[in-house]
């Protein structure tokens, strides 16, 4: 409680050298920075062993032994996750060889690591688990059907799990995915340090001891560890930027778990805070949209804009969904906003053969004249 709070916008404005603990400063191997899509990149400093430290984390969560199992069948792996500043393609790939795979090491976002050649990867490659997003995921199998149609089947067949990280995915949205595709999916919220919490087959996201959690109201006064907020922590292990307070500033829940596998604490993102809205007294983030939507099938990307007359839903086609007129009138039951529903098809929100150069964070616009949002710069 005696450490200063330290702010997404603080730690993006300060000199990165600030953070790094002078006692390890000839030990850090790698330098990483957050994406930055609130305007505010955050720097990291790792050292040999906190880079390792995921092969640790990936070790304690209940669904390595399904990972596991996949790759005594088929050791092929493709890494789907970005390089570059973030540090979770580095990661993922990394744990992934520690467990045994042979990663392909292939990323995205790139010139060399287009969507069209992610596709084509696939077919050679015929992995049996397979990194990135939930819309990456969505992009690469629609054009592996377009391009490859007698070899896509072929790598659907091989392929037993997705490992997801770095967009919100709601746990209705896993569920369109798996049985869209007959794969396991892994969701993990982390951040750029590497793993924070242990996605587990019970459904939830647990928080490990490793880190201390903290949750803030509105105005930025810390309010206990349990409940709704905005998202601070401090890392109790990281040694090369020891004992920092965070404010994420993501919008959580945070609650004690009775999971068999014997976690104590879990946590839900909800999405950024500062693009959160209340709506019939509630406060709503990405997740609750994203949650209500996906229950009614398998779509691509979405947005949803909210106006002082009604809730607009726009929808890309993708796999089997329930009728248009269903989904409004639940939409509208759910949010007790009148819900205007329109399905576009594939690749109109997210041209999926071209390469996304920034990741889609303002998927709720709230445009009423009580909105509280604010848009990201």
């Amino acid at each position: 409680a005696c450490l200063p709070l330290t702010t997404k916008k603080a730690i993006g404005r300060i000199d990165p050298y600030d953070l790094l603990s002078r006692q390890l400063a000839d030990q850090v191997k790698y330098y990483a920075e957050t994406t930055g899509s609130s305007g505010y990149p955050t720097p990291a400093f790792l050292t040999e062993r906190e880079f390792h430290g995921g092969r640790v984390v990936s070790s304690i969560t209940p669904w390595i032994g399904v990972l596991e199992q996949a790759l005594e069948e088929n050791r092929a792996v493709v890494n789907g996750l970005t390089f570059g500043f973030t540090i979770a393609g580095m990661t993922f790939g990394d744990f992934l060889a520690y467990h045994g795979g042979m990663v392909a090491n292939i990323g995205t976002r790139s010139s060399i690591a287009t969507p069209e050649r992610m596709a084509r990867a696939l077919t050679r490659v015929r992995p049996s688990i397979l990194t990135g997003t939930p819309v990456d995921l969505l992009c690469w199998m629609r054009i592996l059907q377009e391009d490859y149609p007698k070899q896509a089947a072929e790598v659907r067949r091989h392929l037993k799990a997705f490992v997801s990280t770095a967009e919100l995915c709601a746990s209705s949205r896993t569920k369109a995915l798996q049985e869209e595709f007959g794969l396991i999916h892994v969701d993990v919220y982390a951040c750029v340090e590497g793993f924070f919490s242990v996605p587990c087959p019970c459904g939830e996201k647990h928080i490990l001891p490793i880190y201390h959690p903290e949750l803030a109201d509105a105005d930025g006064k810390v309010i206990g560890s349990e409940g709704d907020g905005r998202f601070l922590y401090t890392n109790l292990l990281k040694k090369s930027t020891p004992m920092v307070r965070y404010l994420l500033d993501d919008f959580v829940t945070i609650t004690r778990s009775r999971c068999p596998y014997g976690f104590t604490r879990s946590i839900e993102p909800h999405g950024r805070w500062e693009l959160t809205c209340v709506v019939g007294g509630r406060r709503l983030g990405v997740r609750h949209f994203e949650e209500a939507i996906f229950r009614h099938g398998l779509f691509g990307d979405y947005r949803v804009t909210l106006t002082d007359a009604e809730a607009r839903y726009v929808l890309e086609e993708y796999g089997r969904h329930a009728p248009v007129e269903e989904i409004a009138e639940r939409l509208t039951a759910e949010f007790g906003m009148p819900a205007k529903v329109e399905l576009v098809p594939f690749g109109t929100i997210t041209k999926y053969r071209e390469i996304r150069l920034s990741k889609p964070i303002l998927k709720i616009e709230d445009h009423r004249s009580c909105s509280t949002q604010q848009t990201p710069e």
